[in-house]
């Protein structure tokens, strides 16, 4: 990110203030993470097992399909 706006505005902010700036900008700034090891091979399936639980619904049963997005910012 910061290589990015250096290179294409000539401009260098420090981390902290390029953090700042983004969020005044109502953006957020998250760093991918890998998978954990320790995660099922099946995580996702529980995770829909889950979500279908939680929400009283089947995904299946809707007639249009709609997005679900889940995000974790700190």
């Amino acid at each position: 990110m910061h290589a990015l706006i250096e290179d294409r505005y000539n401009v260098t902010y420090y981390p902290a203030h390029l953090s700042r700036k983004l969020r005044e900008a109502g953006m957020n700034y998250a760093k991918p993470r890998s998978m954990d090891p320790r995660q099922p091979d099946d995580a996702e399936e529980i995770l829909a097992e889950r979500l279908i639980k939680a929400l009283g619904e089947d995904p299946e049963e809707r007639e249009e399909e709609e997005p679900v997005v889940f995000g974790f910012f700190r």
